[in-house]
């Protein structure tokens, strides 16, 4: 191993409901001689281990033609493993009451997992057997592959996920981000066993991989273990993905129309590319977005529902990847008055980016976002899966200690700034809305000019690589 470091990271935070403290442990940092990260964390309270694991591919890494493949490789991790069958491996999982679950995210595929302390050497064997050993069989992959495509079938039956699906290549284009997680149907049917082999093969290596442990162990111990469980793991050079760059902004306004002729509502999105999980001005701009859209007191809240019922929800978040991300809008309103709504929340977002915040509703959203926080970093796994977000995006190892106090540092000049530049004018921003598209073209093109009509299923062909 080679420089162990170790961090004291105290944050003391009044919860919004109590006066208690919010105590995290020290963290100790190491780097395996294979590459391996590993970050440990005493947490005493409770006599438990949480584990997070980020191997540093995901969606944005699948080959064209084999969209989906990230997904389907982590959901097949757990099939089988180490030489034991998928129902044996369950079975062994639960007897120690534990829990092993993976998901493909766009960046990188996270695999979770959770046992009792006093099983810790069972417990990283387990884990040891999913991430160095599954068995990938056949059958196994085979039925995790028409799991996956029947999902994303049926998902193409609801406005809300035609929207996520049509919004991301709509607004990135040819930009990996663009690719959607659960891959396309015409490329899942494709899938088999050999290709995410080989998506194994390639990218589960440790010299991309953050592993931190959370929980009642010794730090030195906790190491010492994870070293014998995952010291032997076998490096690969080409295992680090080579990143995309920062997204290409949108320069005038598009407004994409998915046809969905049995629809009653519509669904709206409206953004534009945004910034890095690593954007020093991410904070400031979270600050602001709180009033615009962040909860249920916001200013879109206040205008698009409470003052003219045009719909039960409507939000606003900064999405932050690893190389950039989007601002987003999104809403819902019935088929007549799409115009009315889409026109408002543009209206909405263009007066609050040009005048300035006022400094009462600034710190209105600080004390809420500074409630908040303590609250999504009290268990275990929440403090894992924030550690191990710190590593891969590089933060600065005092992420979470300093959050509280940056965020009471945001003044209303930084919020406004924030604002009126990372929240797009309503003239480039790119639209996406799936409705009926028999009763809404013609007002659409009537109010925002020339528009394009697609199927939900012809979204895909605005991404590639």
């Amino acid at each position: 191993m080679r420089g162990a470091v170790c961090l004291a990271l105290l944050v003391v935070a009044a919860l919004a409901h109590a006066a208690d403290e919010l105590v995290l442990p020290a963290i100790t940092r190491t780097t395996l001689p294979n590459g391996l990260r590993v970050v440990v964390a005493e947490y005493h309270e409770l006599p438990i281990l949480n584990v997070a694991v980020f191997v540093g591919a995901g969606a944005a890494q699948d080959p064209q033609g084999k969209e989906g493949v990230a997904m389907l490789t982590a959901s097949s991790l757990r099939r089988g493993a180490g030489g034991l069958s998928a129902e044996e491996l369950a079975e062994a999982i639960e007897s120690l009451g534990g829990s092993i679950g993976a998901t493909a995210g766009t960046d990188a595929t996270v695999v979770a997992a959770e046992f009792l302390a006093a099983d810790l050497d069972r417990g990283l064997d387990l884990l040891r057997r999913v991430l160095r050993d599954p068995e990938l069989a056949r059958d196994e992959v085979r039925r995790a592959r028409d799991e996956q495509l029947a999902a994303l079938v049926a998902g193409l039956e609801e406005p809300a996920v035609i929207a996520e699906r049509c919004f991301a290549p709509w607004l990135y284009g040819t930009h990996p981000y663009a690719l959607p997680g659960d891959g396309r149907r015409q490329s899942v049917e494709k899938l088999g066993r050999g290709d995410v082999r080989d998506f194994y093969d390639r990218w589960y290596r440790p010299n991309d991989v953050i592993l931190v442990l959370v929980g009642d162990v010794a730090a030195d111990d906790a190491v010492r273990r994870i070293q014998a469980a995952f010291g032997d793991w076998t490096p690969r050079p080409d295992a680090v993905p080579a990143r995309a760059g920062q997204p290409e902004q949108v320069d005038q306004r598009r407004v994409l129309l998915v046809d969905k002729p049995d629809a009653t509502q519509t669904q709206i999105r409206i953004g534009a590319i945004g910034l890095a999980r690593n954007d020093p001005d991410l904070l400031p701009s979270q600050v602001a977005n709180t009033i615009l859209g962040g909860g249920f007191t916001s200013r879109l809240i206040e205008e698009l529902r409470v003052k003219r019922s045009l719909t039960y929800g409507a939000s606003s978040a900064f999405i932050a990847r690893k190389v950039g991300g989007d601002f987003r809008m999104q809403t819902f309103t019935k088929t007549p008055t799409t115009v009315e709504t889409l026109t408002l929340a543009l209206q909405v977002m263009s007066d609050f980016r040009q005048s300035p915040l006022d400094p009462k509703l600034v710190d209105k959203a600080k004390r809420y976002l500074r409630g908040q926080y303590p609250l999504r970093v009290e268990t275990p796994d929440a403090i894992a899966m924030r550690l191990a977000e710190i590593e891969f995006n590089a933060l600065p190892p005092d992420e979470l200690a300093t959050y509280r106090s940056r965020v009471a540092a945001v003044g209303p000049d930084d919020a406004s700034r924030a604002a009126r530049t990372h929240m797009p004018p309503p003239d480039r921003v790119a639209i996406t809305v799936v409705g009926k598209a028999s009763e809404i073209r013609a007002p659409l093109e009537a109010a925002f000019g020339p528009v394009t009509v697609v199927t939900p299923g012809e979204c895909d062909t605005f991404a590639r690589k």
